[in-house]
């Protein structure tokens, strides 16, 4: 056998232990049901099906999973997880499928198995292709089924939130609603960052803080997040937090407004004002005052 015969070999044995280990996992620890997808399937390896209730039934509730094995997926660390390389066919053909979408990364030494969820919100486009951070702390054990059910929501399900959010979520459900779904995002962005959200503080909801290299130290920089849902309110605190008095730089996040109708920034920073929607049309302009954010912190870490 030559070579090149022995690494597709060895390379297919390691693809096969991860579905045999993860469907351990998810039988025996999540205690879900498990059903390999043995017909060539683009992106899709298996599919989990929800058991609830006493006495456990199949809930008809389903994930599909992309798994990937071998640790080569675990070389391109950071201080919270791992990138996922993906190219955009991929994606493309996650976001359109019919079942949420979960990727799941074996490590054959450990033994472990980390996942994410493929949203909107999780992927990071890189110019040629995307890629996905998969957390550390987002390891499979029974305790992730807390985490992975509530994804399992039927498709017919999706446009109730939707209607539910027009119609019958108050200011405040709405608020909280995206300050998660932004969380995700900016985890994402900033995927070595901690999101603190404030569940009983009226202002600010959320504070993010990082490690940025000043010198040859690292320096912990940290700034307020802020999510309205008017323009109306971000000038309301433009107008109250715009003296250039705080300590930490707030970014204010307007949920579906457009950049052309956004408030300027005050002339005295540290507020930064920025769009944001949850489909993602609007994560060019985050992204950018996110840099100008972290931008002045640093500036700012170099006079200290």
């Amino acid at each position: 056998m030559g070579a090149a015969s022995m690494r597709v070999q060895r390379t297919h044995q390691v693809g096969r232990a991860g579905v045999s280990w993860i469907e351990h996992l998810v039988t025996a620890e999540l205690c879900w049901l498990f059903r390999p997808q043995d017909i060539a399937d683009f992106g899709i390896d298996a599919h989990l099906e929800i058991v609830d209730g006493d006495p456990a039934e199949p809930t008809g509730r389903l994930l599909g999973v992309q798994i990937k094995s071998g640790s080569s997926y675990f070389k391109a660390p950071t201080d919270s997880g791992w990138w996922f390389p993906c190219s955009a066919e991929h994606v493309a053909y996650w976001l359109g499928h019919s079942l949420p979408v979960v990727v799941m990364l074996y490590d054959p030494v450990t033994k472990r198995v980390y996942w994410q969820h493929v949203n909107d919100q999780t992927i990071v486009n890189t110019g040629k292709g995307s890629k996905i951070h998969v957390p550390k702390s987002q390891e499979l054990t029974a305790d992730s089924t807390l985490d992975l059910s509530p994804l399992a929501r039927s498709q017919s399900d999706v446009p109730a939130v939707s209607q539910w959010l027009a119609d019958n979520a108050d200011e405040l459900q709405r608020k909280a609603f995206h300050e998660l779904l932004l969380s995700a995002r900016l985890q994402a962005m900033l995927p070595d960052c901690g999101i603190l959200r404030r569940e009983w503080e009226e202002f600010p909801r959320l504070t993010v803080r990082l490690a940025s290299p000043v010198g040859s130290r690292l320096h912990s920089i940290m700034f307020d997040v802020e999510v309205v849902t008017s323009i109306f309110t971000a000038a309301v605190l433009i107008a109250k937090f715009g003296s250039g008095r705080r300590v930490a730089p707030l970014m204010i996040v307007v949920v579906d407004e457009r950049p052309d109708d956004m408030p300027p920034n005050p002339s005295a920073p540290p507020v930064f004002v920025t769009p944001w929607s949850a489909d993602g049309r609007y994560d060019e302009s985050l992204r950018s005052t996110l840099d100008s954010v972290l931008m002045w912190c640093s500036g700012r870490d170099l006079k200290e």
